[in-house]
């Protein structure tokens, strides 16, 4: 009998080893994928990374509640279900059992590990640059400020396997806001083991996502970063790639043709300046563009001359907007407002619940006489030296320079161009070193408060350097009100932004992204998410 039981288990193993053989990886699966960083990411930290480069990394490293699928929708993470009560305001993730982290003891992801990573993403000393979307979360404002204990945020966990989140309004889409990598889960064991170097090197970098970093050797900064498939990793999705290798961009090691890069394979995909969208099409390259980016006329409030608000005003109303609107650069599109069109509140499109009004101040005959009268409440007698910043792009200084034409007649003075590259543009507006500049805002996130947030007076990213309690005032009605009410509170503070001459839209620009011929599944997320290479596959 034994003899009989032991030959069957023989033939089962051997049937199911033949179909184990016999079965195949899907064709694209198990390769190498190859992308260029821009630069060094500056902390692999999910709780307070912001740059493209520590997302695209962070996305592949780790995993939070849920991931986001091509289209943006949410599908299982960590959480391996979920469902919402009480209208909308209270959310239970169900985690999975079988959630790991990378580490040699295979410590299990519980629920615990998103109460700390919450707790410590909304503390005052972490000083996230990136938490202001988890404000939707019960107490998660006052607990930022310091007015309310940590223990006190509206996130809680009954269980190993149970997360309960509690909101301050109704938000039916929070799930797949818990995608971003603020959410994602920390060990504290781990982070507080590292003593402030967590997610600085291999050592003190552990994820729970599909790949881990290879190696010793696997992280060498400001040249790559190599990482391989995870052996703990459970998630909905295996993995498709075997690796993925991360160069970092260098002096030595630049890419200059982006398209000649693709179709060499050196990348797999790759962001792409507007210019190269055709060639990327003829290639036979797959481009995906997002219109996520606002670029306006950027005062500094606290400059000397711009704090004024009648000089601000002068300014602009002085322009022909239509005139200026024939120089936009290609692939844009004129903006009527801060907020752009395609922006999503409440699962509906955020301009028709307001009526899509243009706030823009219009042009003004009197804008000489409105100047005059800021000069005289600096008690100045002249503007003295006045310079633009803008980006060194042909259509971007034609319309700068219609700009100074319109001011030197309105105004009988001579008022500088300064063209400038992208980083060094960038590089101003954040150092506060300018006057008047044609610049980008770039929300982080979908929805107006992301856009609208980025002006509020305690922002780190405040371009406008504004310091203005009436708009905070507004802003925080919006993120107090739901539905149709908040949308209108919402379009009440993007009003105030122009009616006290801060930011005048111009136009909405996109970001390009291209991925190589017979590459598939790259996900490319809008507002600089960076991109997740989980389902990735190639010829």
């Amino acid at each position: 009998m034994f003899k009989k039981i032991t030959a069957a288990i023989l033939c089962l193993s051997l049937i199911l080893a033949f179909s184990a053989c016999s079965s195949k990886s899907p064709k694209n699966a198990n390769k190498k994928i190859h992308y260029q960083l821009s630069a060094e990411p500056k902390t692999l930290d999910p709780q307070i990374a912001s740059d493209s480069p520590s997302l695209t990394v962070i996305s592949a490293l780790f995993e939070g509640l849920v991931r986001l699928d091509k289209d943006n929708k949410p599908y299982p993470g960590v959480a391996e279900s979920w469902q919402s009560s009480e209208n909308d305001t209270v959310f239970t993730f169900t985690l999975r059992k079988d959630a790991k982290w990378s580490d040699k003891d295979n410590t299990p992801v519980t629920a615990n590990d998103f109460v700390f990573a919450f707790q410590r993403a909304l503390a005052p000393q972490t000083n996230s640059p990136t938490c202001s979307p988890m404000f939707c979360i019960q107490n998660a404002k006052e607990v930022n400020s310091g007015a309310a204990a940590p223990n006190q945020l509206g996130v809680t966990a009954p269980n190993a396997q149970t997360l309960v989140v509690r909101l301050k309004h109704p938000y039916p889409d929070f799930p797949s806001l818990t995608a971003s990598a603020v959410f994602m889960p920390c060990n504290q064991k781990l982070f507080e083991a590292t003593h402030g170097r967590y997610g600085l090197e291999r050592d003190y970098t552990r994820g729970n996502g599909p790949f881990v970093i290879d190696g010793k050797y696997g992280w060498d900064h400001d040249k790559y970063i190599n990482l391989v498939r995870s052996d703990t990793y459970k998630g909905q999705n295996t993995p498709l790639p075997v690796s993925v290798k991360f160069t970092i961009e260098n002096e030595d090691n630049k890419i200059t043709d982006q398209i000649s890069a693709l179709t060499a394979g050196t990348v797999d995909a790759i962001q792409i300046p507007v210019n190269r969208v055709e060639d990327a099409k003829k290639s036979g390259c797959a481009v995906k563009s997002f219109e996520d980016t606002i670029w306006g006329l950027c005062f500094n409030t606290q400059s000397e001359v711009m704090k004024n608000l009648n000089i601000r005003k002068a300014f602009i109303q002085s322009l022909n907007r239509d005139q200026l609107l024939k120089n936009i650069p290609q692939n844009t599109n004129a903006a009527e407002n801060i907020i752009p069109p395609l922006t999503t509140f409440m699962k509906k499109n955020y301009r028709s619940l307001v009526n899509n009004h243009p706030y823009y101040l219009g042009y003004d005959d009197n804008a000489p006489t409105t100047l005059n009268r800021g000069l005289r409440e600096l008690s100045k007698s002249e503007l003295g030296n006045i310079s633009v910043i803008c980006l060194d792009d042909p259509q971007v200084k034609l319309m700068v320079n219609d700009m100074i034409a319109a001011w030197n007649t309105k105004f009988d003075h001579y008022f500088n161009m300064e063209p400038l590259s992208e980083e060094d543009l960038a590089e101003r507006i954040k150092s506060e070193d300018y006057q008047i500049a044609l610049c980008p805002v770039e929300p982080s996130t979908d929805g107006p408060l992301s856009v609208l947030s980025i002006f509020k007076s305690e922002s780190k990213n405040n371009p406008a350097c504004l310091s203005d309690s009436t708009f905070d005032k507004l802003v925080e009605n919006a993120e107090n009100s739901y539905g149709i009410e908040a949308a209108q509170a919402f379009a009440k503070a993007e009003k105030r932004l122009q009616d006290i001459a801060v930011f005048y839209p111009l136009y909405y620009g996109k970001h390009y992204f291209a991925s190589g011929k017979g590459v598939t599944g790259v996900v490319f997320q809008p507002y600089g998410g960076g991109m997740d290479f989980i389902m990735t596959g190639k010829e």
